[in-house]
């Protein structure tokens, strides 16, 4: 889901589908890239991610559901009305595909002024985080709860690897001061076409971080203001591969993210924004082309989005195989009734 810069009745999901086409207005680009490209964009429904703040998620960011009746329970809770029923929380398995062994590539998107953690690869930077993280304990209890170890799934959930850092040069037709959804899929599928990055399977995910100033757009809304989002994960249908992918505004003082995507450091929020985005992938990949509660939708809680939805802005540590400590976000576990970073 969409990390939110911090609800629903239920509608049929063909409508929630066509109207979350409709806002993106990607089908022609899509189509485009399609034809140019064997791994392009054929068929993208929702991203999900994390809300700026508290703010409530646009009606495409579950399959088949809009706001008010998660919204008024959502409210509840953050205004310390009335407590979430454990009971509620768990998530249930809708026959879809998990993530086995999760390859992050960290794309950096264009030139401009990163922060030196997003850009840098030493320690202290996003690169250290994910090359330690996916080999960590964070990982360690996911296939007992949504993996081979459920009873629900044969499928296994083990560690990830981290395949470096990309730089990328975007064409200038999808690197304005605003860069839609629609573009950041078609930027993608064009540099892995001409090969700048690694050709995708059930494994790649695509981490894709911007430099300051520039707004993403997704689903109606935008990046790090109020009402749009922090971060988020998309699904992506190509001819030959289905891919996924993630993105990952900037954070730095004055971008809006500095002040509604966590109160630690700039840092900090990001790797949890980002640990968010990436346990959603392992156990939600096809969440962004789901059509109804079916698959290939996963592990998903109808009432309370994915794995990390349930536990939004909870910051917890995990120590890496690197031995450093990690800021990520704690994730709802089903077997302990809990959110949990280990």
């Amino acid at each position: 889901m969409r990390f939110q810069f911090t609800g629903r009745t239920v509608t049929p999901l063909a409508v929630s589908i066509m109207a979350a086409l409709a806002s993106f207005g990607a089908s022609a680009q899509q189509a485009s890239v399609a034809a140019n490209a064997s791994v392009g964009p054929v068929s993208n429904v929702a991203p999900h991610g994390i809300h700026w703040k508290n703010d409530p998620e646009s009606i495409a960011a579950h399959p088949g559901s809009v706001a008010a009746q998660r919204a008024a329970a959502e409210a509840a809770v953050n205004a310390g009305i009335a407590p979430l029923a454990v009971s509620r929380k768990t998530l249930s398995y809708y026959g879809g595909p998990v993530v086995k062994n999760i390859k992050v590539i960290q794309v950096l998107y264009g030139s401009g002024t990163y922060q030196s953690f997003v850009q840098g690869t030493g320690s202290g930077t996003m690169a250290a985080f994910y090359g330690g993280v996916v080999g960590s304990p964070y990982f360690t209890w996911l296939n007992g709860d949504y993996g081979s170890g459920s009873g629900k799934t044969t499928q296994t959930i083990g560690y990830g690897a981290y395949s470096g850092q990309v730089a990328i040069t975007p064409a200038a037709s999808r690197n304005g001061s605003t860069i839609t959804d629609a573009q950041v899929q078609a930027e993608l599928a064009a540099q892995i076409s001409a090969g700048h990055l690694a050709a995708p399977n059930a494994n790649t995910y695509y981490a894709v971080f911007f430099p300051k100033g520039k707004t993403i757009s997704q689903g109606g809304s935008s990046s790090c203001v109020s009402g749009g989002f922090c971060a988020y994960h998309g699904t992506v249908v190509g001819s030959s591969a289905t891919w996924t992918y993630g993105v990952h505004p900037d954070n730095s003082a004055g971008s809006g993210c500095d002040s509604g995507c966590g109160s630690s450091t700039a840092y900090h929020n990001m790797s949890s924004v980002a640990s968010h985005e990436m346990i959603e992938t392992v156990t939600d990949p096809d969440v962004g082309i789901a059509t109804t509660y079916a698959s290939p939708l996963a592990w998903y809680n109808k009432t309370y989005g994915e794995i990390g939805d349930i536990c939004n802005g909870q910051q917890g540590s995990v120590v890496g195989t690197d031995g450093v400590t990690y800021t990520v976000q704690k994730e709802w576990s089903n077997s302990k009734s809990a959110c949990r970073a280990q």
